[in-house]
């Protein structure tokens, strides 16, 4: 049994309005499935874990990064033995996973289905993160991306945005982010190396692109043991706003503000606080410390 799990507010509400195009390619392959819709933030975890409790071995994620996020958050945090496999179906207001796949399309139902129905898996690292804010350790995985500073800025503008889909969203959102945002001092270690000055923004990336269209990590793959990371010197909004265009074609990694590495371990502090989004979700607003390690193969993906 196959069970799908459908956030029909993903997209800004396009996969509620799907639904019946969804399902309807899904018994056109005589796919034997179970279908849950999330209500709340959390809720595909939540499912993903009661699926796999039930005995679920293939589990589809039907929305954006963030659903495709809380899924395998589920899977890995149910921590059974037996291997399970994930499809996705991509409907988000982003979707910046797929990007790293030449065969995917965002919005591309039929073609998803199809590829779940073709069983051909491929093992994807996953990231894993603890994040230390005042009191409060919290741990969390991404299959995508991780935003430390301006980049987790703009995923809080982004929420503010609610008429707008796409890279519009993202784009509206980084310029309000760069008006607003005030960076402090980051240290960031990785692989016995240490970064110690103010940055723009740390990232991670296991995927190669984030928020919506930029392409951060444009080197980065889904299967080597390695995570990416990407850190950008402060500087003059008027000389940041001429790297955004770098970003959007992931042309800007031998810029001097720019220090592009790869590393299984990362640890950033920061001791004026900074916002963290993993796979363009909010999941602090002002940590002081985050740390970051790779595990291989962590998941099976229908490619």
């Amino acid at each position: 049994m196959t069970t799908v799990i459908l956030n029909p507010a993903a997209g800004r509400g396009l996969v509620g309005r799907r639904r019946n195009i969804i399902e309807a390619e899904l018994r056109k392959h005589n796919l034997e499935y179970e279908l849950f819709t999330t209500h709340a933030r959390g809720g595909a975890t939540e499912l993903a874990i009661q699926a796999i409790n039930r005995g679920n071995t293939r589990i589809i994620a039907v929305g954006g990064d963030g659903t495709i996020n809380e899924v395998v958050n589920g899977i890995l945090q149910a921590g059974k033995r037996v291997p399970v496999t994930l499809g996705i179906v991509p409907l988000g207001t982003g979707s910046d996973f797929i990007k790293s796949f030449p065969g995917f399309k965002q919005n591309d139902i039929a073609g998803a289905v199809q590829r779940i129905c073709t069983n051909q898996t491929r093992s994807i690292d996953v990231g894993r993160i603890r994040v230390t804010a005042g009191r409060l350790t919290l741990t969390r995985y991404f299959i995508n991306g991780l935003g430390m500073g301006l980049d987790a800025a703009v995923a809080v503008e982004s929420l503010k945005i609610p008429l707008l889909r796409g890279f519009a969203v993202y784009l509206i959102a980084s310029l309000r982010a760069l008006a607003t945002y005030h960076p402090g001092p980051m240290t960031v270690r990785f692989d016995g190396r240490q970064i110690s000055r103010p940055l723009f923004f740390a990232s991670v990336g296991n995927g190669r692109c984030q928020g919506g269209g930029f392409w951060i990590t444009p080197d980065a793959q889904l299967d080597d043991g390695l995570l990416d990371l990407c850190m950008v010197d402060t500087m003059p909004i008027p000389r940041a706003l001429r790297k955004i265009p770098l970003l959007m074609r992931g042309v800007h990694t031998n810029e001097p503000e720019v220090m592009m590495a790869r590393a299984r371990r990362i640890e950033v502090t920061c001791p004026t606080s900074i916002p963290v989004a993993t796979d363009g979700e909010v999941i602090a607003t002002a940590a002081q410390r985050v740390d970051v390690e790779v595990l291989p193969g962590a998941v099976n993906l229908l490619v």
